[in-house]
């Protein structure tokens, strides 16, 4: 196998993210850069150096749509990996996955089955109110960290960590995928069309990632090294709510992807 270095995996990035976009736009589907993505738009006018994946948010509303148009449209080296589809996705969100290529993250021992991809978030609404909309985002927290100690291997954690992995996949008696669906439809269930909140559940911030709708706003256009993606309308807001001094890089030994290694398949 041919191994890809960071440039390589960021060119085919580019052309995962330019599909997205055009087909998002072609079904009048607005989305949303988020993260990483969003950061390195605005700090390096495309990818933080050492990134190896992209992230968008699209608002629940339209993920039928736009899930039956990748199905329908995409070229076919392009997949779509969803929680009913793969056995590699631990969160309810989906990728659109280069299958020419295989990687190895930092988390398995085993190649993930799954290649070089981004990541589709869905957008849900909050509650009513500021305290209930962050109650319930808190206890969605509580679920999801359950969930990882379940998915992540224990041998890969250390001291109260890893007895708690090991406690919660002995004690466990419902699968993953079970248990996804079923935060899923709470989060579903849970969202108040007139709030004024916007959030991604399945982000990697938690808490952080409860927005004010006027933060997202509409999409605008904003450069990504050679091409043009949409993100959210009050950047500003946006990063320092998950980053704080987002302009300022960090320490070297904080650097890191989450990939291990990435190569393309055999032909």
């Amino acid at each position: 196998m041919k191994d890809i270095d960071i440039n390589e995996c960021h060119n085919i990035l580019i052309k995962l993210a330019a599909a997205f976009d055009e087909l998002c736009k072609r079904h009048h589907i607005p989305y949303y850069m988020l993260g990483g993505t969003m950061l390195g738009a605005m700090r390096h006018k495309g990818f933080i150096p050492w990134d190896d994946d992209m992230d968008f948010g699209v608002e629940r509303k339209y993920f039928p749509k736009l899930l039956k148009a990748l199905s329908e449209e995409l070229p076919e080296h392009l997949k779509i990996r969803t929680l009913d589809n793969s056995d590699h996705i631990f969160s309810n969100f989906f990728k659109i996955e280069d299958s020419r290529t295989e990687i190895i993250d930092y988390w398995h021992d085993n190649p993930m089955g799954g290649g070089i991809s981004i990541d589709i978030f869905p957008l849900d609404k909050g509650g009513k109110n500021y305290c209930q909309t962050m109650f319930f985002a808190m206890y969605i927290s509580f679920l999801l960290i359950l969930k990882d100690y379940l998915y992540f291997d224990p041998k890969f954690r250390r001291g109260f960590k890893k007895i708690v992995a090991i406690t919660v996949r002995k004690t466990n008696l419902i699968s993953i995928k079970k248990r996804l669906k079923y935060i899923d439809n709470l989060i579903v269930k849970h969202a108040n069309e007139k709030s004024d909140f916007l959030i991604n559940y399945y982000g990697r911030w938690k808490k952080k990632e409860v927005m004010r709708k006027q933060i997202f706003g509409h999409p605008l256009s904003y450069s990504f090294e050679n091409i043009t993606l949409t993100g959210v309308e009050n950047a500003d807001a946006y990063l320092s709510a998950l980053y704080g001094n987002y302009m300022q890089p960090p320490p070297n030994g904080m650097r890191t992807g989450h990939i291990k290694i990435m190569q393309y398949k055999e032909s």
